[in-house]
């Protein structure tokens, strides 16, 4: 196994369904992953998945289970259990990028440049790079992560959505960079919106013969979420300081709810 990363997924057990696709789609498409995989959740679980570790921890937020795993190396690439593949990963890639990390000192290496920045850090290593005050510096999607930076934020914040809303100044104020590949090095989707699947999912699914076990996004709730991203792409960084600001949208009221979507 290589020693210079391990994977970190983050999943509950009343998600433990989005998380065994999760499991099919990254052996279809990572089965020569030379990193360990580790779980944190929740609740034990039955899987078939073969974790190298499984750290459980019965706190609600997934930012507080976080702070139980003792880390052994010196990245980390965190992923979610909606955040499932859709094409092969190419290992070469990502062991280039842990050298890139190395080389340029970074927080996080976003291994996909979602939201899209348009600053070039390298042309000829086709890197970008998120500069300071850029919205959505840090998010929780797709990073390989310096785990001495991770643990920063894991100390800091309750859950990853929080991390992303208010993690932005405090990464501002740490010296390393944040740069992004410029295309989907680590090529996941978001299935998960609310609680139900994204159209793009439900069709992955569909093409691999697996039952829909959640309900589809209405079209209602694809137009909301379409006019939402809208409204930020006209000025990202000036709508997330507003909704900061303001509070708007802060989701740990929510989590008193049913299901743990924010908090896993």
């Amino acid at each position: 196994m290589n020693k210079d990363c391990v994977i970190v997924v983050t999943s509950c057990f009343k998600y433990r369904d989005v998380l065994n696709k999760f499991e099919f789609f990254f052996q279809k498409y990572w089965s020569d992953c030379p990193f360990e995989v580790w779980l944190s959740i929740d609740k034990t679980i039955d899987s078939e998945f073969k974790y190298d570790k499984i750290i459980v921890s019965d706190n609600p937020q997934n930012l507080l289970r976080m702070r139980a795993i003792e880390f052994s190396t010196p990245y980390v690439i965190m992923m979610q259990d909606d955040h499932w593949l859709i094409n092969d990963v190419d290992t070469k890639k990502i062991l280039q990028c842990i050298e890139f990390a190395k080389k340029y000192d970074c927080g996080t290496l976003r291994l996909l440049r979602d939201p899209i920045t348009n600053d070039v850090f390298s042309s000829s290593e086709e890197l970008y790079i998120y500069n300071p005050g850029a919205a959505y510096r840090i998010s929780a999607r797709g990073g390989l992560w310096n785990t001495q930076y991770l643990e920063l934020f894991i100390n800091k914040y309750i859950d990853l959505w929080e991390m992303e809303r208010f993690g932005n100044d405090f990464a501002n104020s740490l010296p390393q960079k944040v740069l992004a590949t410029k295309y989907r090095v680590l090529p996941i989707i978001d299935a998960v919106h609310k609680g139900k699947y994204e159209d793009f999912a439900a069709f992955l699914l569909d093409a691999n013969n697996i039952d829909l076990d959640r309900e589809v996004l209405s079209a209602k709730e694809k137009c909301v979420a379409a006019f939402k991203a809208t409204v930020l792409n006209m000025n990202p960084s000036l709508i997330t300081k507003i909704q900061s600001f303001f509070n708007i949208g802060y989701k740990p009221k929510y989590k008193k709810i049913k299901g743990c979507k924010n908090g896993r």
